[in-house]
């Protein structure tokens, strides 16, 4: 197999599914490292459950794209209407998850060495997760 073989569209898609799965372990660690509980003890009842039911949303929606991605990159970028629509959904998403890491987060990131490997990494994963998912949109039009 030539190194041609591997560089294809559908396996980039199928790597970038693959990668939302390497956030769930931050997901799991993040209310501890930002001190989550004390934070959200502040909050009413129903704020705090709120919260609580957007994270597991978020982790949620991380997994199960991931796995439609990873399950179905093929038909993602085989033309139809539905792969197009939901690589051009993804890609908007990782891109608007993109500008927030860089716009919101880049000055209150917690700093140290992890906190910039944390920050520089999710940076260039949201990069290549939006930019992926955009290029098969674009590249799967193309072909239409």
């Amino acid at each position: 197999m030539m190194l041609g073989d591997l560089l294809t569209l559908r396996n980039f898609v199928w790597l970038a599914g693959l990668l939302q799965f390497c956030q769930i372990p931050a997901m799991f660690a993040a209310p501890k490292v930002l001190g989550w509980r004390e934070d959200l003890s502040k909050l009413s009842a129903i704020n705090r459950n709120i919260v609580l039911v957007i994270g597991g949303g978020i982790v949620l929606t991380g997994v199960g794209t991931g796995l439609v991605v990873v399950l179905g990159a093929t038909e993602m970028v085989g033309g139809g209407l539905l792969g197009i629509a939901f690589c051009g959904f993804l890609g908007v998403f990782w891109f608007y998850r993109l500008c927030a890491q860089v716009f919101l987060y880049a000055r209150i990131w917690p700093g140290g060495v992890l906190g910039r490997l944390s920050y520089y990494g999710l940076t260039a994963l949201f990069t290549f997760q939006a930019g992926v998912y955009l290029t098969a949109v674009v590249s799967t039009l193309l072909k239409r």
